[in-house]
């Protein structure tokens, strides 16, 4: 059985992806050098830091803002880019393609030597946006049908009868590869998720094709998810074998419905490449058949987990509060962070910190607390006692206070001198030297948290005991009909082959633009089609049609 925590955390991270609808920036602040001064006019003059040391460890994150248009071409690609170190009063070494670099949170600008650009950090964390011409790795084609005939988007607004929408997911991140002297073509693996809210005075009768539904009596949702260009990579159709439903390969969605005036509003869509997912499987490539089946479980899994969330929920945050959103996911990446950099400091304290230690612990200080220390102190102490203890050893059974906190201390010191053992690994001892840091990093991190309950709550339900035995059941069902008895020895072996290309290819694309070799980075995209609405004249025509019909009526009563 694979970890089931890894699972769980990505799809509560694949959960607050999807919610994400525009990055504008956390509100963290911090201490900061850089001055506003009054001029002599009265007018505030800011006065930026000019910082020599280059900062180290400097993470990259990019979102890339896709406007589409309602046949879902692309209509303009923004992006913003977030950048931290932890280190402030740094200066940033970075690079980037985009244009009409603008600084979207502070007043620091960008100084630009050859294909570098330098910023200087008062604090943690810089964001900055610009605009590229380049396109999205995933392609969209949106298609509309009415009664059974294709129609435009702006044709089909305020239309009643039989509809139906086909979204066509492409990926055009590609690469060719070679295994045992055949040539293959293989996509950039990226997790999609999308929906819509479907307005129930609108639609009725609503299905979803590779997807599903959700209805709370005013609006549907319609919600599916998918890896587009999966079968292209590994041929998995192609094999005619239940590795894997063929829903979560496919690249085409389609919504059929019973319309009435039909209007739309956006359409959202969230596509993050594997890098941003972390490990499958056993967490490295795959070397056998059974290492592709737990792969491809792992990727049912999210699948299954994500139909598993409060849809309405999830809508919900796709036309919420984005800021609150970004908070929250900034606060996840930092927690994920913290626990990455104290690990062994964690573990150490979870290895003694044990109910029964604790308890341990426990009796000695309350019998510390209870003792006249003092007291025994001082008799210890007393040249008398010293002589006499030496001529009758049992006589320290006397002393009961004293008795007691050395059968409490023989308890204790095997765990303290074991845990001082594991205290002096440098890993440890590092985590202690920043523990300051890292409890001021996790209040503010708990302060979001407690801000942002409802989303905790919602994405939090996948990691309750119940959600946890439904994952291990779908896992252990997952493995049940994952069976490969049907393939030939030459196709597991290409299976394989494609899997790890695949695999590989999707962990190394972590960004959409450019960053520095040493920076650490990851890329999300969110999509968001243009709104259909019913043309105002088709609304006055329908309005005047209905006025005067019933002034036909009320005439005709009086003939």
């Amino acid at each position: 059985m694979r970890k089931q925590t890894v699972l769980k955390s990505i799809s509560i991270a694949l959960a607050a992806v999807l919610a994400v609808t525009s990055f504008a920036g956390c509100s963290k602040k911090a201490a900061t050098d850089n001055e506003i001064l009054l001029d002599d006019s009265g007018e505030k003059k800011y006065v930026e830091q000019n910082y020599e040391r280059i900062a180290e460890n400097v993470r990259k994150e990019e979102t890339v803002y896709v406007n589409l248009k309602k046949d879902g071409s692309v209509e303009q690609v923004s992006v913003t880019d977030w950048l931290h170190t932890d280190t402030p009063q740094t200066k940033i070494k970075d690079t980037s393609s985009l244009k009409d670099v603008r600084n979207i949170k502070s007043l620091a600008e960008a100084h630009k030597d050859g294909d570098f650009l330098y910023w200087n950090m008062d604090t943690t964390d810089l964001y900055y946006s610009g605009t590229t011409d380049q396109k999205p790795p995933v392609q969209f084609q949106i298609t509309y049908y009415l009664d059974g005939a294709e129609i435009s988007a702006d044709d089909i607004a305020g239309k009643s009868g039989n509809v139906k929408m086909v979204i066509k997911a492409e990926n055009t991140l590609k690469r060719n590869v070679r295994i045992d002297s055949k040539k293959y073509t293989v996509c950039c693996p990226m997790l999609l998720a999308g929906g819509m809210i479907l307005p129930e005075d609108v639609f009725t009768n609503i299905s979803v094709e590779n997807g599903s539904t959700l209805s709370d009596g005013a609006k549907q949702i319609a919600f599916f998810v998918g890896i587009p260009g999966m079968d292209e990579s590994l041929g998995l159709s192609s094999l005619q074998s239940s590795l894997i439903d063929a829903s979560m390969y496919s690249d085409t969605f389609t919504i059929t419905a019973q319309a009435q005036n039909f209007q739309l509003g956006n359409m959202m869509f969230a596509v993050m490449p594997f890098s941003s997912l972390g490990s499958f499987g056993n967490g490295s490539l795959p070397n056998t058949i059974d290492e592709v089946k737990g792969v491809l479980s792992d990727i049912e899994n999210i699948r299954a987990a994500m139909h598993g969330l409060d849809l309405n929920k999830i809508i919900n945050m796709l036309y919420g509060d984005s800021n609150k959103i970004e908070d929250m996911m900034n606060a996840v990446e930092e927690a994920v962070t913290l626990y990455s950099q104290n690990e062994k400091l964690i573990k150490t304290f979870g290895k003694y910190m044990t109910q029964e230690n604790l308890q341990k612990l426990g009796k000695l200080v309350d019998d510390l607390e209870n003792a006249d220390l003092e007291q025994i102190s001082s008799t210890l102490n007393d040249p008398a006692v010293q002589v006499l203890l030496k001529l009758l050893p049992n006589l320290s059974a006397s002393f009961s206070d004293l008795s007691t906190i050395a059968n409490d201390l023989n308890d204790v010191m095997p765990i303290m001198q074991a845990m001082s053992q594991d205290m002096d690994d440098p890993k440890v001892k590092a985590s202690l030297e920043q523990l300051p840091q890292t409890l001021e990093k996790l209040k503010s991190i708990l302060a979001v948290m407690e801000q942002n309950q409802d989303m905790l709550e919602m994405v939090g339900s996948l990691a309750d005991a119940d959600n946890s035995k439904k994952i291990d059941a779908i896992m252990k069902t997952a493995e049940k009909y994952t069976g490969a008895a049907n393939l030939s020895e030459a196709q597991t072996k290409a299976l394989t082959g494609r899997m790890k290309e695949w695999l590989t290819f999707g962990m190394e694309y972590d960004i959409f633009t450019t960053k520095t070799d040493s920076e650490k980075s990851s890329v999300l995209f969110t999509y968001k089609t243009e709104a259909i609405e019913v043309p105002v004249t088709a609304v006055q025509t329908a309005q005047e049609t209905q006025e005067v019909g019933f002034l036909q009526r009320i005439k005709n009563m009086f003939r």
